[in-house]
């Protein structure tokens, strides 16, 4: 397993075969700390070339921690799983440096359909940003898994 999977995650050689091919969190240095049913935690650390012109974290990034997190939670169950709607709302800043966590939380899941809400919060416990995700599974299991 890669250096950005957290040791919890050795019982789920699917998730972290998905992980694995996850061009965008690998590059960006997003890390995938846990996943269970329903759930995921992941942390990414702000960089220089994350931020804005004010010298914030772009909300941009703060979106993809956000939905890497609620994807991850949504094909914890092992369908393969997209997003069909998110929101968020941004609360308050991250700067370069900081460390923010996002954790991935199933609301409902009914049929095919899943609702989820990741806090994305700076590792001292700062709420940064609020999202909300639905899903809906396409069926099937990945070919490769």
């Amino acid at each position: 397993m890669g250096a950005n999977i957290g040791p919890a995650l050795a019982g789920h050689s699917r998730i972290a075969s998905l992980y694995e091919r996850d061009r965008t969190c690998q590059t960006l240095g997003i890390a995938l700390d846990e996943v269970s049913a329903g759930r995921a935690l992941m942390r990414m650390r702000v960089t220089e070339e994350m931020v804005n012109g004010y010298g914030m974290a772009h909300g941009g990034y703060l979106f993809l921690l956000a939905d890497a997190a609620f994807s991850y939670a949504c094909n914890s169950y092992g369908q393969v799983t997209v997003a069909q709607a998110a929101q968020v709302t941004f609360l308050a800043p991250a700067a370069v440096g900081d460390e923010l966590v996002a954790e991935a939380v199933e609301r409902a899941r009914s049929g095919r359909n899943g609702v989820y809400d990741v806090t994305v919060r700076h590792s001292a416990g700062k709420v940064v940003a609020e999202f909300r995700g639905q899903s809906v599974a396409l069926g099937g299991i990945p070919q490769d898994s």
